[in-house]
């Protein structure tokens, strides 16, 4: 059986999306009747002069105080990681972890390559691993993100070289298509959450958490705001709001009160759980939006400040879902989201994405020992 490799921000990874997107096309990849495993691999990190060195361990003093005044988040920081540590290790993944140096390594073992998807081609990042330069072997994109509005003209060219060596191409944000227009063989696809059924999904869910009706809060920026209006709603509906604070693995004030459940142990499946479970999602994360739709879950999506680039990505999911009244600053009067109604863009693009993968997969068998 062919073998395909997968790189994707799975290794170690603490983000629940980038997680489950990384199951999800290992999983439908070994459907369609090939080998897949994710890649275990640590990108070098990035050469830096020497002011920046000196930022960089600044930063590390001012981190290394922070957990010594902040113990109790710093524990729960620990307790979610711990939670991810079981359910990482069931994705089939590789024996060894590739670092740059060796990553070519990896042609040894796999017939096939794959990025993606995710966030795997900003610019700061399409380098040996995720461009696949390394590769002496057929290679794919699958939904790779760029997380950029926009590349200038030497960044581009650096792309259209790069890409031309692929078999075939395909990314998740219309953006992306533009940015690469050098090429009109490139394909928009779902990203990976979306090949699974809401059933395989619920199947993999942990059991219900809260016994009580709640609204599930999720944010990964800071906005006070958007935490204001989560907690209205909450109250005025009579739910309780659980919450997952510290999400990217720092102290921060606005998560310390916020919620009235503020759970630190939880799981990727958990997480499915918890939003399966809710009566309402509150969220400014791109994965929390796919799946809230998958479960046929009420949602609001919120701006996060901290991360201008993300919107783009939001505004393209919610144009897709044809949800695009559900990216607010204030909740009004909205009311439930109809998952009776069609939508068609959604089902065109799982259509082209069932043909990527079909066309994808047919390729590696087809190629020769």
């Amino acid at each position: 059986m062919k073998k395909i490799g997968i790189i994707t921000h799975y290794y170690n990874s603490t983000n629940y999306g980038g997680v489950l997107q990384a199951y999800a096309l290992c999983r439908r990849l070994n459907e369609a009747g090939v080998s897949a495993e994710q890649i275990c691999y640590l990108p070098s990190p990035a050469r830096v002069g020497a002011a920046k060195k000196v930022l960089r361990r600044c930063k590390k003093l001012i981190s290394s105080c922070g957990r010594v005044f902040h113990a109790r988040a710093e524990k729960q920081i620990g307790q979610r990681k711990k939670a991810f540590v079981a359910f990482r290790e069931a994705i089939p993944h590789s024996a060894k972890v590739f670092s740059d140096d060796n990553i070519a390594q990896a042609n040894d073992i796999y017939d096939a390559f794959v990025t993606g998807s995710d966030q795997v081609w900003h610019p700061s990042l399409f380098k040996k691993g995720y461009s696949l330069s390394f590769v002496t072997k057929p290679k794919f994109s699958y939904a790779a993100s760029m997380a950029v509005e926009d590349i200038d003209d030497k960044t581009r060219a650096v792309y259209k070289e790069a890409l031309s060596r692929y078999a075939a191409v395909s990314v998740r944000e219309r953006n992306a298509l533009r940015m690469l227009d050098f090429d009109s063989g490139i394909r928009l696809v779902a990203d990976p959450v979306f090949l699974l059924t809401a059933e395989q999904w619920g199947e993999l869910a942990g059991e219900r958490l809260i016994k009580e009706r709640y609204a599930f809060s999720y944010f990964l920026g800071d906005s006070a705001s958007a935490r204001a209006e989560a907690e209205k709603y909450a109250k005025a509906k009579g739910l309780r709001l659980v919450n997952i604070p510290y999400l990217l693995n720092s102290y921060r004030k606005c998560d310390k009160k916020f919620g009235d459940d503020r759970l630190s142990d939880v799981s990727p499946a958990d997480f499915l759980s918890l939003i399966r479970n809710a009566e309402c999602v509150f969220t400014d994360s791109f994965h929390v939006i796919c799946f809230s739709a998958l479960f046929c879950r009420d949602f609001y999506v919120f701006k996060r400040s901290s991360a201008a680039n993300m919107n783009s990505r939001i505004v393209d999911i919610l144009d897709t879902l044809d949800l695009g009244g559900r990216y607010v600053e204030s909740i009004g009067e909205e009311g439930p989201i109809d998952y009776t109604a069609a939508r068609p863009k959604l089902k065109e693009l799982l259509g082209a994405s069932e043909d990527f993968i079909q066309k994808m997969v047919g390729t590696v068998k087809d190629e020769q020992q």
